[in-house]
């Protein structure tokens, strides 16, 4: 029977989290029931007291009274029991198993508290209304598995199942009783067991569900770490095709972004300054020392010219070899020329020892600088033929100079 069947996939720390919420549960709900049957015990006392006094004009202790007591007894122990549980510091595995054997003790005196009842009650009203009561609400409100519902079950039914012919004399209501128990049993067992598989399924779906928020949670944190991986995979590689490998100012792809950036901010035209740059007589430099060393020398004059323009917001690119430009937006004509200078002095200033230049005896500058209105790339490209054919002109006249 399926509806019967209990998976059994729950393993190791999770089956012990199962039962801990199995008997969290029970413990709740035989705080509730202890609460009621105290209440439902003092009813009977009382009843039984007061008519027995007025009855007889005194109170005198019989069976009934005795049963009373003694339940009332056990549901106060069982209260204090819970009440000390709850207010415990320690909550470990020792502890867990001393309070749920507590719990069951009590589950079994109070089966077999209803078996003597119902036994006492032959002699009398030849009824099962009491042990039967018992047992539906052990199967209904107590949550365990298949096994532990037999140990639960097995002292009250043998001392009613013994007990009974005892008591009762009338060979046909003593097969009526344990017919009517029986049927009444299976029932109360099959709700038993139907409850405790609702039980269980709704805390194995809730692992399962848990288990898949935890390794989707897992699962976004790791594409998320591998998207931020990839942005700054992404953001080098771009850093990369837009710097120059040797000396880390922009390349002509960085000039040419930034440049459309940059015009692409107004709507109308820019006052631009163009300096075409040019380290005088490189290649003599290069077969003199070797490239090596012309590469620490276009790695300092790069440095050097960065740390001059920062202070007037100007754009420095390395064009390729020994080429530089630099750019600068609203500047006046006479402030560019005398940032070109102070570029030019600069780098003179640097004293990079040139032995083969015919210019001078240390590293010098030409540049070309030309100023214009620029709108768009054909301003732009416009501006840039012009500025290098003022290089040009500085070349010409002798290098180591700034020609406008």
């Amino acid at each position: 029977m399926k509806f019967l069947h209990v998976p059994t996939s729950l393993k190791g720390k999770k089956q012990y989290m199962f039962e801990r919420l199995m008997f969290q549960e029970n413990v709740q709900r035989c705080k509730l029931f202890a609460k009621i049957v105290i209440l439902f015990e003092l009813i009977l006392i009382s009843f039984s007291i007061g008519s027995k006094f007025l009855e007889n004009g005194v109170v005198t202790l019989d069976v009934y009274l005795v049963m009373y007591l003694l339940l009332l007894l056990f549901s106060i122990v069982l209260l204090l029991v819970i009440n000390r549980y709850e207010n415990g510091e320690i909550d470990n595995c020792q502890r867990y198993k001393r309070y749920n054997f507590l719990i069951n003790l009590f589950v079994i005196l109070f089966l077999a508290w209803g078996a003597g009842v119902t036994l006492i009650d032959q002699l009398s009203y030849g009824h099962l209304m009491v042990f039967l009561v018992n047992v539906m609400c052990v199967s209904i409100l107590f949550r365990a598995s298949h096994q532990t519902i037999i140990q639960l079950y097995t002292i009250p039914i043998l001392l009613f199942t013994v007990g009974l012919p005892f008591f009762q004399s009338s060979k046909e209501v003593l097969i009526g009783h344990y017919t009517n128990f029986f049927v009444f049993l299976f029932f109360c067992w099959l709700a038993s067991r139907m409850l405790y598989r609702s039980f269980y399924i709704n805390f194995y779906n809730e692992m399962m569900l848990k288990d898949i928020n935890e390794r989707l949670a897992q699962k976004v944190e790791e594409n998320e770490n591998m998207n931020q991986a990839l942005e700054r995979a992404n953001q080098s590689l771009k850093q990369l095709a837009v710097l120059d490998e040797l000396t880390k100012v922009p390349n002509r792809r960085g000039f040419q972004e930034y440049m459309e950036m940059e015009l692409a901010t107004v709507d109308t035209s820019r006052q631009l300054s163009i300096m075409m740059v040019d380290i005088d007589a490189f290649k003599l430099f290069n077969d003199h020392y070797g490239h090596f060393e012309g590469d620490k020398v276009i790695q300092e004059v790069a440095h050097n010219m960065q740390q001059v323009i920062s202070h007037h917001q100007g754009f420095l690119t390395r064009f390729g070899g020994e080429e530089f430009v630099v750019a600068v937006f609203d500047l006046e004509v006479n402030q560019v020329r005398e940032l070109a200078e102070e570029i030019r002095r600069s780098i003179e200033g640097l004293q990079i020892v040139a032995e083969p230049s015919p210019v001078s005896d240390y590293v010098t500058l030409s540049l070309g600088v030309a100023n214009a209105q620029v709108r768009n790339e054909s301003d732009l490209n416009e501006l840039m033929n012009k500025a290098d054919a003022v290089l040009y002109n500085a070349k010409n006249k002798g290098r180591n100079q700034v020609a406008c």
